[in-house]
């Protein structure tokens, strides 16, 4: 550690003083001024953007360039000596765009009674997309029914089921005014964004610019508000809960309670000094109560007896022996629910014309529960869940030419997740584990008791710097390069609480409680029980690249290289794993300290490098193909790596579990696309563009487990053994708000195959007695028709409403039959199909200098049951043919009924959904 903070310390001693940088999320503006009366070139013009210090001045033929525009709507103003200037207003910049604004001046001879003022007009077709590319601004996520920006993001093509163009989870990258915030375990996010504070959203599914790297299937820019010199807030509240007609499958969901959703949250922004400091703030809290309710018949300590077989099956069990204190108080309780909490502050200071600092600071706070079916009338004895993540960035820019610029960012993410039943490991409402299993085994039955006795903890602390350099060399070469380093430290604590030995059975005792302990890691009868570990693995990375804008075309091309410094043991000897119990007889004879010091050696470390390529053609004024192919590498998720660090196994036969690999390759995609954008009218256009993925080395477990000294049991390994195959089109239609209304249009077409949809399904086959994948079958999220719809009305009566439509065919499943039969039937039927609709409409009143706007949202409008799940033996969740068989028996239901049992509510989507509330502006 002391090494590595020296290297740091060295590093930021390096980078300052040759003022390198990391380059914020930005666009461009680049044009041309011509005299209105010759035609010609006009030097030495100086074009600023109104309310900023961006500006620039056009060159011996009239050409300028502003480089380092942050994404926004602007009014740029072109004067000179001798000409009436000109402004365009509403002149909109997006992420790594070049954005075109020419200007016509005349001569101040020619008379005119004031300065020309022209509105800018979006080009029909964006001609520097190398790459398929989703541009979401502020006023477009306004106006759809959607709270978060993920709802936003799954409404784009090539999103299917959550995966990015049949990838997995874990692959996409999200970052924050250009910093990466990806949590490195698993690949979430670190903090979610609120969907009100975002300036621009910008999806790339495409094979994105060399400067993105540490994603196989996507990358999300996600660029948030900045205060200015006028002061803006707004405060938004609405209220909601679910309503269905569909009370068999949900509980309660009849009973429409106006506050089981309740949301607030406000945003301010402004000048500190006008002109030099700014600030932007959002917070939000929010209820959220979920539409999966359980019932409290049962508390956690509650005690049921079985009285044997003497006892028909009727009089069999007592379900409870202490009903004073086990039967709960009835009431119905939420078992999906959350509560958030989220805070954002940014400040901006301008000291000089040509030097900018920020500082961004996000909070995100999420308490949960997740359903768990066998607890639905014992719902306090399931884990609650807490996620806390917060997020620091510091950045510096620094305009050192009027085409040079760079900016220096030092960040630090934190992130946490606990769950648990109660806090206190030692805390004396624990119950004995005889609890869990106690209920009834001859009918279907949730829990009538117990309490879960895990309690895990990890967390993610990232420390990272990042730097790039962008310099317009000239009229066609705009050239980045950078480079990042980040330093993690990871915590995992996953314990399972022990009861002392030889406890007493709680049916004799009538005394359900236990003092449960942390078991000893160092003691071999106990520490299976535990798995703990710190890493301290170090990424770094560097790029260079191109941005050649000829008029034929337009070409992004560069090349990435990537480190990685993994933080782990790999075993010396993979036939004795367990230091704590080994097998070979002259490992036996060492002491636990001579074990560990020859059991384990270092991972290598890991270098890779990644060309990029992309090329825009635009055919004509109205039309461009592009292409774009790369080559992108990917750590595996950091929970792969490191699971069960220790090699922990134990005894018994069979497949005993898994082990991670810190020895893990960069997992491989080689990504390319062909595509057209094409204008059909001034304000309809659309985007055909066609992909492949060709995926390798990703992580996963062999068919050949690793045999333990002995011969009497094996375990298996994550190695890069998995691959894929996913090939699409997609298109998209666009109708820009026009006569009032607008609509998209965005369908996927695709096939996504591989050897196995997770990297533990090959030994999870194995160990179940089937025989696992050798040739590529369907991935669990390889939908093959994907559609999502959008329209929306704005009257010039302050009034308009706008609806989402998807669409689905089935996702596949894998048949009873499969285990009976052939591997070749993994994922060869398939569930239904899904169709939702989502609705917003909203009405504005104007007050003085304010605004309110009320408005209401109804999800899933038609309330359509969508199965999200089936069972395997009826390819449908509304049966399956164990029910029946229960039926045929006749036995009596002794907890629950058939019907609640087998109705799982997981198993379909949400009902519908209805908020109502209102916004502020002022």
């Amino acid at each position: 550690m002391k090494k590595f903070s020296y290297q740091f310390i060295l590093l930021f001693i390096i980078i300052i003083p040759f003022q390198t940088s990391l380059l914020s999320q930005s666009g461009k503006i680049a044009g041309k001024v011509i005299d209105g009366t010759t035609n010609e070139g006009i030097p030495f013009v100086n074009i600023i953007i109104e309310g900023t210090n961006y500006g620039a001045a056009s060159d011996i033929d009239g050409n300028y360039s502003i480089i380092g525009v942050p994404p926004g709507t602007y009014n740029l103003r072109a004067s000179a000596i001798g000409y009436n200037p000109q402004t365009v207003q509403g002149v909109k910049v997006s992420i790594d765009l070049t954005t075109q604004v020419n200007f016509t001046l005349y001569e101040t001879s020619i008379e005119l009674k004031e300065e020309v003022v022209v509105v800018a007009t979006r080009p029909p077709v964006t001609k520097d997309l190398t790459s398929s590319t989703s541009i979401i601004g502020a006023d477009e996520i306004s106006v759809l029914p959607v709270t978060e920006f993920q709802e936003v993001l799954n409404l784009k093509a090539g999103i299917v089921g959550g995966s990015v163009r049949g990838g997995r989870k874990g692959e996409v990258v999200y970052a924050i005014d250009g910093v990466p915030v990806t949590d490195v375990y698993d690949g979430s996010t670190v903090i979610d964004v609120n969907a009100n504070s975002i300036q621009e959203l910008q999806f790339i599914s495409g094979a994105f610019n060399a400067e993105y790297g540490r994603a196989l299937s996507g990358y999300v820019n996600i660029a948030t508000k900045d205060g200015d010199n006028k002061f803006n807030g707004t405060f938004t509240s609405y209220i909601g809960d679910y309503y269905s007609t569909n009370d068999k499958i949900f509980r309660d969901i009849k009973n429409f309670q106006p506050v089981n959703i309740r949301n607030f949250e406000g945003s301010f922004s402004g000048p500190i000094v006008q002109n030099t400091l700014f600030f932007y703030l959002n917070a939000r809290y929010i209820y959220f109560g979920g539409w999966i309710n359980g019932k409290r018949v049962f508390n956690p300590w509650n005690i049921t007896e079985n009285r044997g077989a003497a006892y028909p099956l009727s009089e069999r069990y007592i379900l409870s022996v202490n009903p004073d204190s086990g039967l709960g108080d009835g009431k119905i309780v939420p078992m999906n629910w959350n509560e958030k909490i989220y805070g954002q502050g940014k400040l901006t200071y301008r000291p000089f014309t040509n030097f900018k600092i920020n500082y961004s600071y996000f909070l995100d706070k999420v308490d949960y529960q997740d359903y768990d079916h066998s607890f639905a009338y014992n719902p306090d004895g399931d884990y609650k869940r807490f996620r806390k993540g917060y997020t620091n960035i510091l950045g510096l820019t620094h305009t050192l030419t009027p085409n040079s610029f760079y900016t220096l960012n030092f960040t630090y993410f934190f992130k946490s997740y606990k769950q648990y039943v109660y806090e206190d490991p030692n805390d004396p409402k624990y119950t004995n584990d005889v609890l869990l299993g106690q209920q009834p085994a001859e009918v279907p039955s949730f829990r009538t008791g117990g309490t879960q006795a895990g309690n895990f903890k990890r967390l993610t602390n990232t420390y990272g710097v990042k730097w790039d350099f962008t310099s317009q060399v000239d009229n066609i070469n705009l050239v980045k390069f950078g480079a990042e380093l980040n330093y993690h430290n990871l915590g995992f604590d996953d314990i399972y609480l022990m009861q002392p030995l030889n406890t007493e059975d709680p049916r004799v005792t009538r005394n359900p409680f236990v003092r449960r302990y942390i078991p000893n890691p160092n003691d071999p009868n106990e520490n299976l029980n535990i798995n703990r570990y710190i890493r301290k693995p170090i990424e770094f990375s560097a790029y260079l690249q191109d941005k050649i804008e000829l008029k034929e075309m337009i070409i992004n091309v560069g090349v990435r290289m990537d480190y990685f410094k993994p933080d782990g043991k790999i075993l010396v000897d993979p036939t004795d794993p367990d230091v704590y119990r080994p097998k070979k007889p002259e490992n036996i004879a060492l002491s636990l300290e001579e074990r560990k010091a020859k059991w384990y050696k270092d991972p290598t470390n890991k270098i890779q490098l990644s060309p990029r390529l992309g090329i825009a053609f635009p055919i004509t004024d109205r039309g461009v193909i592009h292409f774009s192919y790369g080559h992108f590498f990917q750590i595996p998720n950091f929970d792969i790596l490191f699971t069960n660090p220790e090699y922990k196994f134990g005894f018994g036969t069979g497949n005993l579990g898994i082990a991670g690999n810190p020895d893990l390759k960069p997992q491989q995609t080689i990504s390319g696309e062909i595509g057209l954008q094409q204008a059909l009218t001034d304000d309809i256009t659309f985007d055909l563009t066609g992909y492949f993925r060709d995926i390798r080395n990703l992580a996963g477990t062999r068919a050949d487990e690793i045999r333990i000294f002995g011969g009497t049991s094996t375990y298996s390994q994550f190695v890069n053994s998995d691959f894929g195959f996913v090939k699409g089109i997609v298109f998209t239609l666009t109708k820009r708000l026009s006569n009032n209304w607008s609509a998209t249009i965005d369908y996927t077409f695709q096939s996504a195959k591989g050897n196995a949809s997770d990297p533990a399904a090959t030994r999870n086959a194995i160990a179940g007695g089937a025989q696992p994948e050798i040739q590529l079958v369907r991935l669990d999220w390889d939908q093959t028709h994907t559609v999502n719809a959008t329209f929306s009305y704005t009257s010039e009566a302050d009034w308009g409403f706008s609806l989402i439509g998807s669409y689905g065919s089935g996702f596949p499943y894998t048949p009873t039959q499969s285990f009976n039969l052939s591997a070749l039937l993994t994922n060869s039927e398939l569930k239904p199909s899904s169709f939702n609709v989502d609705l917003r409409a909203y009405k504005d009143i104007q007050l003085g200098f304010m605004k309110i706007s009320f408005f209401t949202r109804v999800y899933n409008l038609f309330d359509i049951q969508n199965q999200v799940n089936v069972y395997n033996d009826s390819g449908t969740a509304d049966f399956t043919i164990d029910e029946y068989l229960r039926r045929r028996e006749g036995n009596p239901e002794l907890v629950n009924t058939l019907d609640e049992y087998y109705r799982n509510p997981t198993f379909y989507s949400e009902p519908r959904r209805i908020e109502v509330g209102a916004t502020l502006f002022f």
